[in-house]
């Protein structure tokens, strides 16, 4: 049975469509990979984008490998974490779409950005309508917009407005080819 996201958020949990959306922007690897690939700044991560392991280290090139498991176990450590961060920040009820879209973010940008964020401070304000292009400001890594962060942000204001997961993934891969490109909803 599919998760009904347009009802009301139980904060005692994580929404599955969260998690779904982590697991498919940021991929499946075993082995530990620098996530800016050869420009500097990069974040050692490992599994699903995981940055400390099973003891709370650092992920570092030197990380043994993991099985998907192991992954699913740390993903889920972390998506608790990050949906902490939300249940402890927002002030307003928030739809099951809007935690998992919040949540996705806080687990990528982390709950600090979440605090410091003009979008918190919308969304504590009832101006929800404002999310989107909150979220699309979040695109820069080391000062220099990405792509894929680009289509990671639109995937999760395109979550947050309604958009199925699924849907929002693909749509955010097919339709945007370049850092102007910010397709309606």
């Amino acid at each position: 049975m599919a998760e009904d996201l347009s009802v009301m958020w139980d904060k005692a949990s994580v929404p599955a469509a969260a998690t779904a959306v982590v697991k498919r922007i940021e991929g499946f690897f075993a082995s530990p990979y620098d996530d800016n690939g050869s420009l500097p700044g990069g974040t050692w991560t490992i599994g699903y984008g995981t940055i400390r392991d099973a003891a709370g280290d650092p992920i570092t090139s030197a990380t043994p490998p993991i099985t998907e498991s192991q992954a699913v176990t740390l993903l889920m450590r972390d998506m608790n974490g990050a949906a902490e961060d939300v249940r402890q920040r927002v002030q307003v009820p928030l739809l099951t779409r809007e935690a998992a879209s919040l949540i996705s973010w806080t687990y990528n940008l982390g709950g600090t950005n979440l605090a410091k964020s003009t979008m918190l401070a919308r969304i504590n304000a009832d101006m929800k309508g404002a999310v989107p292009d909150e979220m699309r400001k979040w695109i820069n890594q080391e000062g220099k917009p990405l792509l894929g962060l680009l289509r990671r942000r639109w995937a999760e204001a395109a979550i947050f407005v309604g958009l199925a997961p699924d849907n929002a993934c693909v749509r955010a891969w097919k339709e945007i080819e370049s850092l102007h490109d910010w397709p309606s909803f």
